[in-house]
């Protein structure tokens, strides 16, 4: 006899089960050592079965980082959704950048600091499709910083030349490193209020916005 078909529901729960599992080994392992039977042998599930659900490693860590994405995409505009000051909304992004770094280390290191393949390394792949997905969401978390950005600069008249991708990228960079020393511990290690220190390092930044982003 037939098993009957499993219901969406249990169909999505499953493939979320593996995308957790990837996850974790990923953030272990790292993407070099990823491989099917691996979430298999770790899930109690047979690599063929696996394939039901995903093609192969690349379309499961790429959907992983698009997941990613989207979950900081939301992150950031939700934080500042009631914010009508441009200069609070970009101090709030920071801190809502900050906030899912930290709470989200899994997700973070995967999408910003693992070596792990990009876009450009899936041209002419059967992933090519999967992976533009992952880099224009992740280009789209780029794009609404610089929308908020941009509506700074268009409040101050003596901002009218900076380039608004350069500046995000700017201070990205900056966050990024700060995010790396909490999660690393080595933040902890340098002084013993963090949290002290990264309000400070965003104090800092805002004197610098208010000064001028050029």
């Amino acid at each position: 006899m037939a098993r009957p078909a499993r219901s969406k529901e249990e169909v999505e729960r499953i493939k979320s089960s593996i995308l957790e599992n990837a996850l974790s080994i990923l953030v272990k392992e790292g993407f070099s050592n990823l491989s099917m039977g691996k979430i298999g042998k770790q899930m109690g599930m047979t690599t063929a079965n696996l394939y039901n659900y995903y093609k192969n490693k690349d379309e499961l860590y790429n959907v992983i980082v698009i997941q990613g994405y989207n979950l900081l995409h939301d992150e950031l505009v939700k934080s500042v959704t009631n914010i009508s000051d441009p200069l609070d909304k970009i101090m709030t992004l920071f801190h809502a950048y900050i906030n899912f770094g930290i709470e989200n280390t899994h997700y973070y290191h995967l999408m910003f600091s693992m070596d792990s393949p990009k876009y450009l390394d899936y041209i002419g792949t059967p992933s090519e499709d999967v992976a533009l997905v992952e880099k224009e969401n992740s280009l789209r978390v780029l794009a609404f910083v610089m929308t908020v950005i941009d509506e700074y600069i268009r409040d101050h008249s003596g901002y009218k030349n900076v380039d608004s991708k350069l500046v995000a990228m700017q201070f990205w960079s900056q966050l990024h490193g700060l995010i790396s020393l909490v999660n690393s511990g080595n933040l902890k290690e340098a002084d013993e209020n963090p949290n002290q220190v990264i309000e400070g390092i965003l104090n800092n930044l805002k004197t610098i916005i208010e000064r001028g982003l050029t």
